[in-house]
């Protein structure tokens, strides 16, 4: 049976033992993006599917997700993970580079688009031996701004699409999205605690319209000794009593 926002089964995730393995951010950014989650959504680099899983639970108003995904493993954890979690169906992975063409992802067809993007610069800070690490982790197979063309292309009038970065790359982010036609909507800072600096940013960027960005309140990770800020955990706990295959 198809789940629903209203009564979603457990969460499963089952991800690789080793290689490319989904963190915090991720729980970040489904939090900051479930409140502009509508419609149909598209996952770029989708991983093991995680952020459409989290949506699917945070996001009454989204409908379908999509994810694509360029390596084959990861893909399949996806896709498993969608049938473990009771979204078959409702949630979809297709392989593809989404610097290009994709099968099931047609021009101006989805209303929200969401994305873990790799953090660092190709041929910026250590390069990681491992291959699906250095994917994730470095603009290896995706620049910044190749992933604000694809965002861009999939969105419908007025979609949105929202995703997460380290803070020192925000000077980055407006070129990128006034190029694509996009306007940075939301802003909100996330800090390790209070008193200490900046270390991601999180971002929702509109399709069209015009305004200077809404800058949210900063969001504290940590909340005290070796805890997590209640908003962060109250998205944790979606994980509680779920199977973790870590092959």
């Amino acid at each position: 049976m198809t789940a629903s926002p209203g009564n979603p089964p457990p969460l499963v995730i089952r991800q690789p033992g080793r290689g490319y393995r989904f963190s915090i951010d991720s729980v970040l950014l489904a939090g900051f993006a479930a409140p502009f989650c509508r419609g149909k959504v598209l996952d770029l680099g989708t991983g093991c599917g995680v952020l459409l899983l989290l949506l699917s639970h945070l996001s009454p108003g989204m409908v379908s997700g999509t994810g694509v995904e360029l390596q084959e493993d990861l893909l399949a954890f996806a896709r498993e993970n969608f049938r473990g979690s009771g979204f078959a169906g409702r949630l979809i992975a297709v392989k593809g580079d989404f610097r290009g063409d994709v099968p099931g992802v047609a021009p101006g067809a989805f209303d929200f688009a969401v994305s873990n993007p790799p953090y660092g610069r190709a041929g910026r800070g250590r390069r990681n031996p491992d291959p699906g690490k250095e994917k994730a982790r470095h603009e290896v197979t995706c620049t910044l701004p190749e992933l604000f063309a694809a965002a861009a292309r999939s969105l419908s009038t007025a979609g949105r699409f929202a995703f997460i970065l380290p803070y020192p790359r925000l000077p980055e982010i407006e070129p990128c999205a006034v190029k694509e036609g996009l306007r940075v909507e939301f802003l909100r800072v996330v800090h390790p605690r209070a008193g200490d600096p900046p270390s991601r940013l999180l971002c929702c960027a509109v399709r069209g319209g015009s305004g200077a960005p809404c800058e949210l309140p900063p969001l504290y990770l940590h909340g005290g000794a070796g805890k997590y800020a209640p908003e962060v955990e109250q998205v944790c706990r979606l994980f509680r009593g779920s199977q973790r295959d870590r092959r």
